[in-house]
């Protein structure tokens, strides 16, 4: 209960006289009720008052709530106090002689907490550094002399222990520990604690004691010092209280007084004291005379003689004052100069800058990097690429490119030497490949992406001049490809030949600006990413010279600082992709979820060990407790000992599973964190160390980057190290103090030396010119030496191996052994701000690191270190560009460039798709192999027009014009305005004039130009039909152009021929050739057809190819043989042009008179064969006479194409007489004996019927006997003429309807297009389909049912005139067609006209007809 004004705190009392509809007031903080208001307003105003105090701990000053809290804690804090120690305190706060509590808790503690008692638990360290827990069995103490009494220190004791095994059935090690070997746990016994526990138990009075309950309670009467410790107990001092109460003169009654003592003492007492009133003093002994036993008459002293006793004695005490002044000062001094020594210390063992220590050891050095080829300089970048291409190999799909991972030996001669340059372009072309997907990636995703809100790329203002025109030329530069090549850039064959034009217009183009949705992808996507920060615009404004040799030299040609400039240039593009930052994030977040699981593990295991002690423990005491309870005694006993054991050892297991467990974990996920580790540290010197999970070995870099200035002065030499480290830091205390006393005094001789100059004349000596020194001063390199031995700053940059310049930076170490890597790290200062760091590092790691750098191959690092035999042979994989030893790069591509000429221009030339226009193809071919060129013209002509010529118009504009060449002529002569992206790299002018260029080893520009010219050549002897996207014009838009009249002039070839002859380098002209393979129509090569009649594709030289189908044809395979290749056009029997014959007009049978229906009804059935009456089976379909089946021919009584005899066999008197209706009106009405007339039939155009053929009548005379067949097909027309002169629209539709819905209407749905059927209007005057029938009966066109019908059957001669009778359109026109009449007669309506075509002319042998077939 808290008390207030230190005084017990009574609550209210509540009334037993409530009723339930009283009204109350509850103060909830000290749980009373007030029936007053004002009560309960005072209540809570007091326990809110800052005038409480907490019972257990005493504190003052608190509100009620802060006191309970208070006690609350205190009771937490004394529930852990040790049993073991509550009696031993208790026991020795009886022996306590203070007045105050304060003082006796102090006292107590002080003894207490460096001593340990018997039965006591602590912690002892017999063996090692292991620390284990254990109970103290004696105390024994050094030995004393018997009669000495002071009391022994607490080193002075040493313990008599039993540790705690594991197994609580065996018995514990038991051991001696010294003082310094036994502790107790952190926290069990504290200050604070002692206090609390004494004051459970103190009694208030003039000594601090012991209540008598406590002493009770725990038994204080019945213990001796020798149970709890050994030796006597302990006297503890009493306090200045007591003992000046003690010390106070007895009273007269108590003790008897000597004669002559009390005048003495009364005298003693009353004389003053020099200081201080009151207070005797030690001189008094002096003056004052020894009591006798016996009184002596007191003789009187002489004035005189007490005057000089009095001065005598003022004159010592004046002494004894100096002399304890004296002694003052000394220990303050002493005490000042202590405070200072351990403010030293303090500051001492602070973590500082490395360079700012004094202690530093020698860092031992690792063996020096010397790989052939590759200088210190570049070690780094080459460890980086191997580094990256190893992390994201995945990514980059390295297997796909070298069957393995890249190696150290095979990367590095890719760099150094010409044989394997084919790597490095690989490695290039992989990097290249990587970027394209990740673009077309990154494209796909922002085009999905419609939620992202579109914006345009703003360039920060901060980015210059500079940066907005290079990322205006990159968006130019990234069009180039495809105007000029017709392809994408990330589209273009990719190859060593290749690679180098490919990187550098993905250089020039890259940074270029981005559409409105691709900005706004890349803002939320990659981190704010812009045009402006893309690496390759970088590398283009910082070093535009490695791009400008780019241009003239293989990718592998350059120097070794650009080649790792581009390498470093492609890889930070790809780390710049959305889909490789999020594998970093993933990466990094698992990195931290190890550590973090890590970090668990371990607290989790920290826990175990004393989770495992208090389950011991608390088993123990279970069972002793059983034991004690159950009163077992003998087997009983043992039996409950026997459990104990059993369970003690099941826990035991339990505990090295589980730690076998946590040992495994732990070695598991520290060899994960080792994985993720690559940079480890700095040491000292600003040297960087790094671990490569490609390359093992402890890698250190002394890089050249700025490190700042050095230091005002080196620091001064250390003393001599010691193993104790508080005497070496007192010593260098000791030695700075000096060092500044020697500054001051040095600081004031310089005072007099300079003004004792300043009176004479003499001039100052400098001091190197003194005892013969004129270069240094002694010691001066000995400083240095140690400075660098040390790796601390000298004071001077020339001599500074931290932070000068010099041949020492940029360096290379590798250590690679255990020894070296134990003796790094005791070299390492813990003091240090950067070594301290490295240091932990490396000794977390230390099992790991050691594994690793033993794979370490030094052999490739040190050109010292002797190789060892490969376990297995290295697979050799065939280059993809061979470089013969006495070849250089240079000559490798121009020797590949003129094969590849040479083999392109054989393909088309024996594949008769074009012949080179020169004078001698062989002497050009030869020219070529002999490395030269021949044009064998006066000069070339390319571009638009033609207009620009090889002997005028140079690279870049540049115009070689002859000397003698006319005015006008100059001003035909058109200007190239073409130029390269590159153009705007050129050399930067210095003081306006321009520099000149460095000597290039690339390609030689004449070479380049002749290639190009050949190449130029090859192009322009293809055939313009051969040619196909991208540089040329596809089927589409050349018959488009052709239907148009457009010409047929190929834009893109015209700007591929300009930058052709414009390129600089062998892969230029490489990419161009690609270009132009990719665009020929291979296909139509003789070289790849195939017979059509053998179906072989042998002997391409006697292959003949039709100019309509491109069909191949051999010689000797056709029909008669050939013996040679005609001249002009050939086309085969498909494509050949069908023959036309002059057709004959004739009219379509029309009878608009309706008398001769009248007599339809009188005419009587009869054969026209035999003129009988009957069954009559068949009809003509020509003249309509209908015959006997017996008196038809066999084969066609049942055909639909019947023909009489009259009709097969016509007359070929006249041409031009035609079959009229008119001409049967006549017939009928005049006499039938009279003359036939030949009448001129109608003016309108139609097929020419089959009855009438050469212009005579079909019909005999015994046909015409009585006139009754004449008069019988005349009115058999005349009922056919009425039928359809009627219209009956909803048949009609249900007609067409079916028509269209049947599985053969398909061909005739839709009109045909020249796109389907180029050739189809040259052989169909009149296209009909049954989508435009539908139209035309939607629209009520037809006013008779002849006029549809004529349409539909207008259909089926258009599909037998086009299509041969076996083609399927043909077939299923007929299908449809007998389909149709059968559905005509279903619905009453008149059947379709006649569809059947022949030709007009018939052979003897009724050869079948011609039709013209389709041309592809």
């Amino acid at each position: 209960m808290p008390l207030l004004k230190r005084k017990a705190f009574e609550k209210s009392n509540v009334s037993e006289y409530l009723r339930d509809d009283d009204e109350v007031f509850h103060c909830e903080i000290t749980d009373e009720i007030f029936k007053d208001y004002e009560e309960y307003c005072e209540r809570i105003i007091l326990v809110n008052s800052m005038v409480w105090t907490c019972e257990m701990t005493g504190k003052n000053n608190l509100t009620y709530a802060e006191a309970l809290e208070s006690e609350k804690a205190a009771r937490r804090s004394l529930k852990d106090f040790p049993m073991e120690l509550r009696i031993p305190i208790l026991y020795l706060a009886t022996k306590t002689k203070r007045s105050s509590f304060a003082e006796m808790s102090e006292d107590l503690f002080n003894y207490v907490r460096k001593r340990f008692f018997v039965g006591e638990t602590v912690e002892a360290c017999l063996e090692g550094d292991i620390w284990r827990e254990a109970h103290v069995l004696s105390v024994t103490a050094q030995k004393q002399h018997p009669d000495s009494k002071s009391m022994l220190p607490a080193s002075a004791y040493c313990y008599e222990v039993e540790q705690f095994d594991d197994d609580p059935a065996a018995a514990g090690q038991i051991g001696t520990a010294p003082y310094d070997r036994v502790r107790r746990r952190k926290g069990i016994y504290t200050r604070d604690k002692n206090r609390l526990f004494l004051k459970q138990f103190v009694a208030p009075g003039n000594v601090i004691g012991i209540k008598t309950s406590a002493i009770e309670k725990y038994n204080i009467a019945k213990v001796n010092f020798d149970q709890i410790f050994t030796g006597n107990p302990p006297d503890f001092p009493s306090s200045k209280k007591l003992i000046k109460t003690s010390m106070s003169p007895p009273s007269s009654s108590k003790m008897p007084m000597k004669p002559g003592s009390a005048s003495k003492l009364i005298k003693s007492l009353k004389r003053p004291s020099p200081d201080k009133k009151g207070r005797q003093e030690s001189m008094d002994k002096f003056i004052k005379k020894t009591d006798k036993t016996e009184v002596k008459p007191k003789t009187p002293m002489d004035p005189e003689a007490r005057k000089s006793a009095q001065e005598l004695a003022d004159k010592m005490r004046r002494a004894e004052d100096q002399m304890r002044q004296r002694r003052e000062e000394e220990k303050a001094k002493k005490k000042e100069k202590n405070a200072r020594l351990m403010a030293y210390m303090k500051e001492w063992h602070k973590v500082k800058e490395d360079q700012e220590l004094e202690d530093h050891k020698i860092i031992p050095k690792g063996t020096p990097v010397e790989v052939e080829g590759i200088p210190h300089k570049h070690f780094g970048d080459f460890l980086s690429v191997l580094e990256f291409v190893h992390n994201f190999s995945e990514l980059l799909k390295v297997k796909d490119v070298f069957h393995n991972e890249l190696d150290f030996e095979t990367f590095r001669k890719s760099l150094t030497h010409k044989e394997h340059a084919w790597i490095f372009s690989e490695l290039v072309q992989m990097l290249l490949t990587t970027i394209f997907s990740l673009q077309e990636d990154e494209a796909e995703e922002y085009n999905e992406s419609n939620r992202i809100q579109e914006s345009v790329e703003v360039v920060q203002p901060d980015s210059g001049v500079d940066t907005l025109r290079a990322i205006q030329l990159a968006t130019k530069a990234g069009k180039w490809t495809q105007t000029y090549l017709g392809t994408a850039l990330s589209k273009l064959p990719l190859d060593p030949t290749t690679v180098s034009e490919v990187l550098r217009l993905h250089l020039l183009s890259s940074g270029g600006a981005a559409g409105s949705r691709c900005a706004a992808w890349r803002l939320h996507q990659r981190g704010g990413y812009s045009s402006a920060d893309d690496p390759a615009l970088r590398l283009r404004t910082s070093r535009p010279a490695a791009l400008r040799r780019l241009r003239a030299r293989h990718l592998a040609d350059l120097p070794l600082d650009d080649k790792f400039q581009i390498l470093q240039c492609l890889m930070n593009q790809i780390m710049s992709y959305a889909t490789v930052r999020d594998q970093v994030e993933e990466k990094l977040e698992e990195y931290k979820n190890l550590k973090h699981a890590l970090r668990t593990l371990q607290i989790n295991e920290r826990k175990r060990e004393p989770q495992l002690s208090a389950a011991r423990i608390e088993l123990k005491k279970e069972s002793a407790q059983k034991k004690e309870e159950l009163k077992l005694t003998g087997d009983k006993a043992k039996a409950a000992d026997e459990e104990l054991k059993e369970a003690i050892e099941k826990l035991k297991k339990d505990s090295d599973i589980k730690r076998a467990e946590y040992e495994k974990k732990l070695k598991e996920m520290q060899a994960q964190l080792f994985d993720h580790t690559t940079y480890v540290g700095t040491d000292r010197a600003f040297r960087r160390y790094w671990l490569t999970r490609r390359v093992a070995g402890l890698f250190v870099e002394a890089g050249a980057e700025p490190r700042g200035p050095c230091r005002n002065k080196p620091l001064p030499p250390p003393p001599a190290p010691r193993d104790d480290v508080m005497a070496y830091v007192t010593e260098l205390f000791h030695s700075e103090r000096d060092r500044e006393r020697q500054k001051e005094q040095a600081g004031s001789d310089k005072e007099n030396e300079s003004g004792a100059n300043s009176r004479g004349s003499s001039p100052k000596k400098p001091l190197a010119n003194l005892n013969g020194l004129s270069q240094k001063l002694n010691g001066s390199d000995a400083v240095v030496q140690q400075c660098r031995d040390l790796l601390v700053c000298s004071a001077h940059i020339d001599t500074c191996y931290v932070h000068g310049k010099g041949d020492f930076r940029p360096q290379w170490w590798v250590y690679n052994t255990e020894e070296q890597i134990e003796a790094l790290i005791e070299s390492l200062n813990k003091r240090g701000l950067r070594e301290s760091d490295l240091r932990q590092t490396l000794e977390l790691d230390k099992a790991n690191i050691v594994d690793y750098v033993k794979k370490c191959p030094l052999h490739l690092l040190s050109p010292t270190v002797t190789p060892h035999a490969p376990s297995t042979r290295p697979r050799k994989i065939q280059p993809s560009l061979y470089v013969a030893p006495d070849c250089s790069l240079s000559e490798a591509l121009e020797l590949s460039l003129r094969d590849h000429i040479l083999e392109l221009e054989e393909k088309i030339f024996h594949g008769c798709l074009g012949a080179l226009k020169v004078k001698d193809r062989e002497a050009w071919r030869g020219t070529i192999m002999l490395r030269g060129y021949d044009k064998q013209a006066d000069y070339l002509s390319w571009g638009p027009g033609k207009q620009f010529r090889d002997d005028y118009h140079q690279p870049d504009g540049h115009l070689k014009l002859p000397t003698d060449i006319d005015q006008s002529e100059l001003e035909t002569i058109a200007e190239n305005k073409y130029r390269d992206p590159g153009h705007w790299l050129e050399t930067p002018k210095v003081n306006g004039v321009k520099t000149e260029p460095e000597e290039d080893s690339g390609a030689k520009p004449d070479v380049v130009r002749g290639l190009a010219c050949a190449l130029l050549q090859v192009a322009q002897s293809i055939h313009q039909k051969y040619l196909k996207r991208p540089l040329g014009l596809d089927e589409k838009e050349r018959k488009d152009r052709e239907a148009r009249n457009k010409p047929m002039d190929l834009e893109a070839l015209e700007r591929w021929e300009v930058s052709l002859m414009e390129s600089r380098s062998f892969a230029s002209l490489v990419l161009h050739l690609l270009a132009l393979d990719s665009s020929v129509s291979w296909a139509a090569s003789v070289l790849h057809a195939s017979c059509r009649v053998c179906r072989r594709r042998a002997d391409p030289d006697n292959m003949l190819l039709c100019d309509g189908c491109n069909k191949g044809h051999h010689l000797y395979c056709l029909k008669p043989k050939l013996s040679k290749v005609p001249e002009g056009d050939w086309f085969c029997d498909q494509c050949k042009p069908k023959e036309k014959t002059p057709r004959k007009r004739r009219k379509l049978y029309t009878d608009e008179d309706a008398e001769d229906a009248l007599d339809d009804s009188a005419a009587v059935a009869l054969c026209a064969a035999c003129g009988s009456g009957g069954r009559l089976a068949a009809e003509c379909r020509a003249c309509g006479a209908r015959l006997h089946a017996e008196c038809a021919a066999p084969r066609q009584r049942l055909s639909r194409r019947f023909l009489c005899d009259a009709c097969q066999a016509p007359e070929r008197d006249s041409e031009d007489s035609e079959y009229n209706t008119a001409l049967v009106k006549l017939k009928t009405r005049k006499s039938r004996a009279s003359e036939e007339t030949s009448v001129q039939g109608s003016s309108k155009r139609g097929r020419k019927p089959k009855e009438h053929i050469n212009g005579t009548s079909n019909r005999k005379s015994k046909s015409l006997t009585n006139g009754i067949h004449e008069e019988r097909a005349s009115k058999k027309r005349s009922r056919e003429a009425l039928e359809r002169a009627r219209l009956e629209p909803e048949s009609l539709a249900t007609l067409l309807r079916d028509a269209m819905k049947h599985k053969d209407s398909w061909p005739f749905h839709d009109p045909v297009t020249v796109e389907e059927v180029p050739d189809y209007f040259d052989v169909i005057d009149q296209p009909m389909d049954f989508n435009t029938i539908k139209t035309k009966v939607d629209e009520e066109d037809y006013e008779t049912n002849e006029q549809m019908l004529n349409d539909v059957a207008l259909i089926f001669t258009n599909c037998y005139t086009y299509n041969k009778d076996t083609h399927p359109v043909a077939k299923a026109g007929m299908r449809l067609e007998k389909y149709i009449n059968k559905r005509c007669a279903e619905l009453n309506l008149p059947s379709l006209p006649d569809t059947n075509i022949e030709n007009e002319e018939l052979d003897d042998e009724d050869a079948p007809r011609a039709k013209r077939p389709k041309l592809n």
